[in-house]
């Protein structure tokens, strides 16, 4: 077998199955185990020779490829295929621009990628402020390129967006008269210390999403999450200030997100998410501390891999209809689900892969959440550091640069060959923020981060299979937890 005619596939097995995965069809195929076994070995030798087959193997390869699948074909270029319509979406389809009101927090967060030490690559808190000019700019330039969106938003960034609550204020105001006749929305993520029932009054007749940062129980919160002020925790504080909150406006709509810290149990984060009015029925979403920018990373300890596998357990569990949703973390559940969710968006099946296409990850710079910065600067979004020349991509007065913004849509040239004979290809999920070293775009940077990533994919699919043999009802997990 030559290089040419080698199948372009992945195999896997579950504890149930075996299965091939088509990377041109993007689908799954249940093998019996020799053929499995014949298919791996082709993908894992040299394609010097292909291994000696009985006639049924035979017969289920030509079965096989008499369906479409086990095609040799791989992409001839690594072009995103949003390239030449790049200008466009950029100035009718973005869907989101985030203000950076602030670069002031009155929190100092031991794990913030805006703190001195660790994070070398990213600015420090500073106290410079958003204009009132700079904000209507930005408010001004994004109705210039919204026109294709129904529901666009705005959403508000810090440091700690709160401090800088009049300035909201009148943006908002601006906003709905500039953008008059659209469906829009407002977001703000605070940590709560801030919070007062006239500012919830606000967010809720202004149509706020507002996401309140928490990590856990006052004992897990508290070691991260301190006031830069005193150095005391901040959690008894954020409490009360929700139980005033929703006492006088009942209405008030938010959400948690909390920052797990991998080094130490997780067991109490879960728990608190479980018991009390305020955290009880409350969606949260999850993340481990991002240490991308940091010298020293985060490893997880033994005893948080342990607590963290058994809260997902009970997940998949419940997903199986085997356990009861009431006994089961929040946090891991509603993790899971919107894994499985973003895997299905992806699994669409397809004839072959175009001989010009690019890998999953990259989305056009600036199309989902526009990040601006006090100063107007534009960035992709607030992933990326602030200080790469690579990731500034603009700014309010002169507007987008698009060889800069082609260059991240296009990150995947970096390592084009190694992408074109990725297994993973479809499920990538580097962006530019995986390629950024020090204001360049690094081919070794990104390389060095695909072995995960293909370890990241395998295990999706390997869950993905065994929810589906075990008859999961993936239809429900398109809904929102």
């Amino acid at each position: 077998m030559t290089p040419a005619e080698k199948p372009f596939i992945h195999m896997l097995k579950t504890p149930l199955c075996n299965y091939l995965y088509d990377v041109n069809t993007n689908m799954f195929v249940e093998v019996d185990e020799n053929t499995y076994h014949y298919l791996l070995e082709i993908e894992q030798q040299d394609c010097t020779q292909e291994p000696a087959g009985n006639a049924r193997i035979r017969q289920n390869i030509d079965s096989l490829r008499a369906k479409g699948f086990l095609s040799a074909n791989h992409p001839k270029e690594i072009r995103h295929s949003h390239t030449d319509l790049m200008p466009y979406h950029l100035n009718e389809n973005i869907r989101q621009i985030a203000l950076q009101v602030t670069q002031q927090c009155n929190f100092r967060c031991s794990y913030c990628v805006y703190c001195s030490g660790d994070f070398e690559s990213q600015r420090d808190h500073s106290s410079k402020r958003m204009p009132l000019e700079t904000a209507l700019a930005a408010v001004d330039f994004f109705a210039a390129r919204c026109g294709n969106q129904e529901m666009p938003a705005i959403a508000f960034y810090g440091g700690e967006p709160l401090l800088e609550f009049p300035l909201i204020q009148k943006v908002v105001e601006y906003a709905e008269k500039k953008l008059y006749g659209k469906r829009l929305t407002f977001a703000v993520t605070t940590n709560a210390s801030l919070l007062t029932p006239e500012i919830a009054e606000f967010f809720t007749k202004h149509n706020f999403r507002t996401t309140i940062s928490l990590d856990g129980t006052p004992e897990t919160h508290d070691r991260s999450r301190r006031f830069a002020s005193t150095g005391e925790g901040s959690f008894d504080i954020i409490r009360q200030n929700l139980e005033t909150v929703t006492q006088r406006f009942p209405d008030f709509m938010f959400s948690f997100n909390t920052v797990i810290d991998p080094r130490y149990s997780c067991d109490s984060l879960h728990e608190l998410f479980s018991q009390g009015e305020l955290f009880r029925d409350a969606y949260v979403t999850s993340n481990l501390i991002d240490d991308k920018f940091s010298v020293e990373k985060t490893v997880p300890g033994e005893i948080f891999l342990q607590q963290d596998r058994r809260h997902a357990f009970k997940s998949y569990l419940a997903l199986l209809d085997k356990y009861d949703r009431k006994n089961v973390s929040r946090v891991s559940y509603i993790s899971l689900s919107g894994s499985f969710r973003r895997l299905l968006t992806n699994m669409k099946p397809t004839v072959s892969l175009p001989e010009v296409v690019a890998p999953g990850g990259p989305c056009i710079a600036g199309e989902r959440r526009l990040l601006v910065s006090t100063e107007g600067n534009l960035y992709p979004c607030e992933r990326v550091s602030e200080t790469s020349e690579a990731m500034k991509i603009g700014n309010l007065w002169d507007g987008f640069d698009l060889v800069k913004i082609d260059n991240i849509l296009n990150v995947a040239q970096t390592t084009s060959e190694d992408c074109k004979n990725c297994w993973a290809f479809r499920h990538c999920t580097l962006c530019c923020s995986n390629s950024d070293n020090c204001g360049k775009l690094s081919a070794e940077l990104r390389r060095s981060q695909c072995k995960g990533v293909r370890a990241y994919v395998e295990d999706s699919f390997k869950d993905y299979l065994w929810m589906k043999e075990f008859g999961v009802p993936y239809d429900a997990l398109s809904e929102e937890v």
